[in-house]
């Protein structure tokens, strides 16, 4: 490639590293027991596209020792939790000799910080959707053709000029890039169904991730509507999430199933768990009703134990949508309850209520539906008044029968969310940074729009840091999430693990 981006001299690419990071400070209940399948699917259509170079998806929570020596290295930075580790993988990696890409939802938003403040480190970023663009990238460096011409690639121009392709023209479709080719992990899929017997369910065989849907119906309709003065936030202020609103058919779910569970081997009589990563299924409906007709046409799927775990809002969850899931064989729904101080409920725009976090529960329990409770602690408003509503509701919870796992988060700040934009217009300095001081924002988070809580923010963030282990401490023996903080039993198994690795 020569200085103007255009043509030159080919590179001699002969391997690629994809590679999933763990968060480096706190951890998800789920961490080690999914596969990364938004790497499979880069990797799944740069095998069909490139079959002549090697290419190898790598998780580190699988293999944490991994050191990149790949010709190209792409990294996930899939959240402001883990970028620190990202970028430090990425210094390996140049070390090394690498090209890197960086991809995923944190540098989507942050592609023109990203390439300010890492010349020499982060070669290429690959904003959005990577499949099409990561193939593209490659093959015009290896062929010493024009970047100009690689969709969603930021990259910097012959006078250090940052440059931002135009996004694919083509709308994307999760189905044009199946089937995913489970054979690129290098630990083996089977380390994952390990791990979610050890940490999850030890009666589950095999675990497949499966998207049914994109999007969130919900952020859609509230997209279209004006602020009524009462909320800070139009949608939930502490999500990034911004997939166009999309389904698929419920004979291509089927069919993508039965195809993962025959290509990996899985016997008849398995009992496997499904994991969709789809946002609010309460938005859903009609996808689900196709699904529930595909599943009770298929002989083939009758001869496994096959269940779902979807998420949803709980101001979603009505006696329909129970029935829906129900019929698709759904085990398991994560339901963000976050607060339940119906005030903050409605400052930050999170479309929920007491009473719906009550009725979602009580319909759940009624038909054996495990719930996955989720709290977000530190929404904006919050008080000690408002953290100690949350906490009783959960113990609530816990006495009632029928509550798998409880996660707790303190709200970090997620570019691309309305609560980062909400932060950078208190605090500009922010928006020049790829690299984000998770407490140092939490902080700034709390002094400007948690001002009630506690006698400083240094106080307010103590208070949630306490609520939150105490969330951790309802179910003792379920995995449990550590977002947006250290728990203290997170600290104890790193303190445990330390000593051990001595």
């Amino acid at each position: 490639m020569n200085s103007d981006g255009l043509e030159g001299p080919r590179c001699l690419l002969n391997n690629v590293d994809l590679i999933s990071v763990p968060a480096d400070y706190g951890r998800g209940a789920n961490d080690g027991a999914y596969y990364p399948v938004g790497l499979l699917t880069i990797g799944s259509h740069f095998r069909r596209k490139v079959p002549d170079v090697k290419i190898s998806v790598i998780d580190l929570q699988h293999e944490p020792h991994f050191q990149p020596r790949a010709d190209v290295v792409g990294i996930s930075a899939s959240s402001t939790l883990n970028y620190r580790k990202v970028l430090s993988v990425a210094q390996q990696a140049k070390a090394a000799g690498a090209i890197v890409v960086l991809g995923g939802p944190h540098v989507t938003r942050l592609s023109t910080q990203v390439l300010n403040n890492r010349i020499g480190l982060i070669d290429y970023v690959v904003r959005g959707n990577g499949d099409s663009a990561f193939a593209s990238l490659f093959e015009a460096l290896q062929s010493g053709s024009d970047l100009h011409c690689v969709p969603n690639l930021s990259w910097r121009g012959p006078q250090g000029e940052i440059i931002h392709n135009s996004e694919f023209g083509v709308s994307w479709k999760y189905d044009d890039f199946l089937p995913l080719d489970l054979s690129l992990l290098r630990a083996g899929v089977k380390s994952y169904w390990n791990t979610f017997r050890t940490r999850i369910d030890p009666t589950i065989d095999a675990a497949f991730v499966v998207f049914s849907h994109f999007g969130c119906g919900y952020r859609e309709m509230m997209q279209q509507r004006t602020g009524n003065g009462k909320q800070l936030s139009r949608w939930c202020s502490y999500c990034s999430l911004n997939d166009p609103l999309s389904n698929r058919s419920g004979d291509a779910i089927v069919s993508e199933v039965l195809g993962l569970i025959r290509s990996n081997g899985v016997p008849r009589k398995s009992n496997v768990l499904l994991k969709c990563y789809g946002d609010n299924v309460g938005t859903q409906q009609a996808m689900l009703r196709s699904l529930a007709s595909a599943i009770e046409r298929s002989e083939e799927w009758a001869q496994y134990n096959i269940g779902w775990t979807f998420y949803s809002q709980s101001s979603r969850v009505t006696p329909e949508l129970v029935n829906l899931l129900c019929r698709v064989g759904a085990r398991n729904l994560y339901i963000g309850f976050d607060s339940v101080d119906d005030r903050i409920q409605l400052l930050n725009g999170l479309g929920t209520s007491a009473s719906t976090h009550q009725r979602a529960a009580r319909l759940c329990y009624e038909r054996g539906i495990k719930i996955q409770a989720g709290f977000v602690l530190g929404n904006a408003g919050e008080t000690t008044e408002s953290v100690e509503k949350s906490l009783r509701f959960a113990e609530a919870l816990t006495t009632q029968g029928g509550l798998e796992r409880i996660n707790s988060a303190i709200i970090f700040i997620i570019p691309g969310s309305p609560a980062y934009s909400l932060l950078c217009k208190q605090e500009p300095w922010i928006e020049s940074l790829d690299e984000l001081p998770t407490e140092e924002l939490q902080w700034q988070w709390i002094r400007h729009f948690c001002p009630d809580l506690g006698q400083s923010p240094s106080e307010g963030l103590a208070i949630l840091k306490q609520a939150a282990n105490k969330l951790n401490q309802l179910l003792e023996f379920s995995p449990q999430a550590s977002m947006g903080f250290i728990s203290n039993r997170l600290a104890a198994e790193v303190s445990q693990q330390n000593v051990f690795d001595k």
